[in-house]
């Protein structure tokens, strides 16, 4: 490369160093523009004279790049205070990342390789590749369980599980529920549906945990949570239960005559 022609203007040098300050330390600059100069045919007496080094400063630095690379640009006793921040910033775009939207999920490798996209339909397959890369350590539990609708901690168990076993036995869900309504008689379900039906009209919470307190205490049983859960989601009850209060306030506004 010949820049003999090249007409090179002290004060744009001036003002284009001084704007590069702002954004690097003065050694490291100066060792930049050493090596440039060398690249482009400077002698090392004349490099040293322009970036402030002597020359066996710049004999040394010439021969610690050309063997370690760009790294050897850096002053060496800087690295302990900063070499954590480099690598804290280098790592930032290998980070692999996974996040959960209304069409399924999406699964970024970072520098790993691209990003994939998993349907709504596939939650297994979602499950499996998020769980897997929790295990490789490439995803922090917290990202796991934003992604998945978990908690960290059900998210470190199924993970444990799959790094154990296939993931046929880690992650299908083996719970079966109740077969048979040998718990629940017909005095159980008309509790059931009585306070659903009382507290969703008056606006009182309608949660399962509720729900079974108050039919364990008017009918004698000893029913769940869980089983009540069960039951409503058969009952069809969730379907009606932003309609049910509209419905009752019609029924009332609706003449006799006309019910």
């Amino acid at each position: 490369m010949d820049c003999r022609d090249i007409t090179f203007s002290a004060d744009k040098s001036r003002d284009r160093i001084e704007h590069a300050l702002l954004v690097f330390p003065r050694k490291l600059l100066m060792r930049v523009l050493a090596f440039a100069l060398h690249l482009l045919g400077a002698s090392r007496k004349d490099v040293a004279a322009l970036v402030d080094m002597p020359e066996e400063s710049v004999k040394t630095l010439l021969r610690l790049v050309m063997r370690d690379g760009f790294p050897a640009l850096r002053d060496r006793r800087c690295i302990a205070t900063s070499a954590a921040p480099v690598a804290a910033l280098a790592a930032t775009p290998t980070a692999a990342s996974a996040r959960a939207d209304g069409d399924g999920w999406s699964i970024d490798l970072g520098t790993c390789g691209g990003a994939l996209s998993i349907p709504i339909t596939h939650p297994l397959q979602a499950r499996t590749l998020v769980l897997s890369l929790l295990n490789a350590q490439l995803l922090p539990a917290q990202q796991c369980a934003a992604a998945l609708g978990l908690s960290p901690a059900h998210c470190r168990a199924l993970a444990r599980a799959l790094a154990a076993r296939d993931v046929a036995e880690a992650l299908f869900d083996k719970r079966v529920g109740q077969q048979g309504d040998y718990r629940v008689g017909p005095e159980q379900k008309a509790q059931l549906i009585q306070q659903w039906t009382a507290r969703t009209v008056t606006g009182q919470s309608t949660s399962s945990a509720v729900l079974a307190r108050e039919v364990n205490a008017l009918s004698d049983a000893c029913l769940s949570a869980r089983t009540v859960r069960w039951h409503l989601q058969h009952l069809g009850l969730s379907a009606i239960r932003d309609t049910l209060p509209q419905l009752v306030e019609t029924l009332k506004k609706t003449p006799a005559d006309r019910r």
